[in-house]
């Protein structure tokens, strides 16, 4: 290729010689009068002590410089059906011009050039690129190990997390089993079932229990990858997940004198995403308005269907969140700064959660504050069918 480079160079160079030699009239005369007067490849001979030759040889250089071409050679003007001076066949060192006849309007003459040193310029040029590349096989070398180091690690650190899924979850089935009977245990006392607010306890107790035993169930029973996320597709009805939180929620807010309101417009509002990150994303939500307030809690949860979208506000009446951090409370690990309202609490990831799953579900998540203090937090998501 740098070969090839060369001698396409060299062409543009000639070419442009000859182009710049051929506006003086009087050298072109001299140089076809010493062509005709003395043996053909001789006039370099008859006029290398000519002030002209010099000239020409000026001309030649600058040209050849023009298109990168700094390096010795030696030129001669020869009849086109000649070969070289020393009678042997054209070398791949010499180079002829193609149109040097006309321009001297004598037929058959060209310029002929020679590069001695034309291997080693070759050379030369193809040592940088010959540099380069090596540096660069070098880095990419070292990149691709460092890559899979680094895949090697993360791989091991992946089947630590499932090893260490698996073993937890597994540790779990006894507890939840000795729950469950100490449970019916205290459901089938006589005291406790004449009791309705002990009998909504255990039956709380019984509902959590079942929840958690399913989560646990589907960690063991299901093989699972990391790389492989949870389909976002299936069809969910907002109405009894939103009543089932409310439910569970109600002992503590009830607990605190509190109340917990569910409101909706229609019976059957659904969304297409993952029922387990649904029902964690807006349980983050009641949770954090059930945490974060000092007087007894009025939360309101409300659903409803606008323009093919579902409208999901959670409303409370706690301490707030000061308007510039509005926008941040969303971010991981973020936490309002403590002062003499707030207290930094808890570890910034529940509503970085939230967003997370709302924004894989193509939704969209924001807090306000509405009047009278507290916090709103809306979730607007596609209509099932909807994009």
């Amino acid at each position: 290729m740098q070969e090839a480079q060369f001698n396409h160079s060299v062409t543009m160079a000639m070419n442009r010689a000859v182009d710049n030699l051929s506006r003086d009239r009087m050298l072109c005369d001299q140089i076809s009068n010493c062509l005709m007067d003395v043996d053909p490849g001789a006039c370099s001979m008859a006029m290398q002590h000519l002030a002209e030759w010099d000239n020409i040889k000026a001309v030649i250089e600058d040209d050849l410089r023009y298109y990168g071409l700094d390096l010795d050679f030696e030129f001669d003007i020869v009849r086109g059906d000649q070969m070289d001076y020393n009678g042997g066949s054209q070398q791949k060192e010499i180079y002829l011009s193609e149109g040097l006849e006309e321009m001297l309007e004598r037929s058959g003459y060209k310029l002929k050039i020679s590069f001695p040193g034309r291997r080693d310029f070759i050379v030369a040029q193809m040592g940088s690129v010959f540099v380069v590349s090596i540096i660069l096989l070098v880095i990419v070398t070292l990149s691709s190990i460092i890559i899979y180091r680094l895949y090697r690690r993360e791989r091991e650190l992946s089947a630590n997390i499932v090893d260490f899924v698996n073993s937890m979850t597994h540790a779990f089935k006894t507890p939840l089993t000795n729950i469950s009977l100490a449970n019916s245990m205290i459901a089938k006392n006589t005291v406790v079932g004449n009791d309705r607010k002990m009998t909504s306890y255990t039956g709380i107790i019984k509902s959590e229990h079942r929840k958690l035993k399913e989560r646990v169930d589907r960690l063991l029973t299901t093989t699972f990858s990391e790389t492989d996320p949870p389909s976002l597709h299936e069809p969910i009805d907002v109405v009894p997940v939103a009543a089932d939180i409310a439910s569970t929620f109600d002992v503590q807010v009830s607990d605190r004198s509190g109340t917990i309101e569910l409101e909706q417009e229609g019976s059957a509002i659904y969304v297409a995403g993952n029922p387990d990150l649904f029902y964690i994303a807006l349980s983050n939500i009641v949770d954090n308005s059930v945490r974060y307030c000092e007087t007894p809690p009025e939360i309101k949860i409300s659903l409803r269907k606008e323009n093919n979208r579902v409208i999901i506000t959670v409303k409370d009446n706690g301490r707030g969140v000061p308007g510039e951090y509005l926008e941040s409370i969303f971010d991981r690990h973020f936490r309002v700064p403590a002062d003499e309202k707030h207290n930094a609490e808890g570890f910034g990831l529940g509503l970085y959660q939230v967003k997370n799953i709302i924004t894989r579900m193509n939704g969209r998540v924001k807090a306000t504050q509405p009047e009278g203090g507290g916090l709103a937090i809306t979730i607007d998501l596609p209509a099932l069918g909807e994009k």
